[in-house]
């Protein structure tokens, strides 16, 4: 595994029902509040995504820390945002999952504020009502503009990049997407106004990451632009776990 470099690096891993083995031996790798969580989940599908996601989250931040992955610790902010026990936020090495679908999403950096999203693209018979609550009156109007079929990839390009930055803040969705507003007319995205307790607008960056076919995924984070490195988590999960195949 490479080491940082003042780079961000984001992991996807691609999420399937595997052998019961794979399961068990992923199971493991989590502790007593990550089980207790995932066994609350009732769709089997949506249990499995989350043993899969966390168990990899451990297994890369265990390279990074020279860890077991087992013996990696976790707090958790005052909205909810987790990190490495025995860190202030923010700060050391840092981390942000998401899972949608297909796909999950793990990113890692050091001394930033970071936060991803990943969704699958999807009909949604209320997507003008959802726009409307949650885009802001500049973003509502670009994306009523566009024609019928642009609609649909638009509105989740938009909701990754809300997400990110959101979930970046560590406040999460108490702080409204409604309370940020996204330009897609420009690549990379940008943001265009944040509140402004999370200050200067042009202090955060946002990068769209290819998950797979039918995902939309977004990255957000605080200061300097960074190399973004995009990898698969699998072969380390594999690896890690001593599994012939796909966890």
């Amino acid at each position: 595994m490479e080491d940082l470099d003042g780079a961000i690096h984001v992991y996807r891993l691609h999420l399937a029902l595997g052998s019961d083995e794979a399961f068990r031996r992923a199971w493991a790798v989590l502790d007593g509040a990550e089980r207790e969580r995932a066994g609350r989940f009732r769709h089997e599908p949506t249990r499995h995504a989350f043993v899969q996601v966390r168990c990899a989250l451990r297994v890369l931040l265990g390279g990074y820390l020279r860890q077991a992955p087992t013996a990696i610790r976790f707090v958790l902010g005052d909205k909810g945002k987790p990190r490495l026990a025995g860190t202030a936020p923010d700060q050391g090495l840092v981390f942000n999952v998401s899972h949608s679908g297909a796909y999950g999403l793990i990113a890692i950096a050091c001394d930033t504020s970071l936060g991803v999203d990943v969704e699958r693209s999807r009909a949604m018979v209320h997507m003008d009502g959802m726009a409307e609550r949650c885009f802001a009156p500049g973003e509502l109007h670009w994306w009523l503009d566009l024609p019928e079929a642009l609609r649909g990839p638009a509105f989740f390009a938009f909701w990754c990049c809300k997400e990110a930055f959101v979930k970046a803040t560590g406040e999460g969705i108490s702080l409204g997407l409604e309370a940020c507003a996204v330009d897609l007319s420009v690549k990379p995205p940008r943001l265009l106004s944040i509140p402004p307790r999370c200050g200067p607008v042009d202090a955060w960056r946002l990068a769209e990451i290819d998950v797979g076919e039918g995902h939309s995924a977004a990255l957000c984070y605080r200061g300097a632009e960074r190399q973004l490195r995009v990898a698969d988590a699998a072969g380390f999960v594999t690896a890690a776990l001593n599994l012939p195949g796909k966890v």
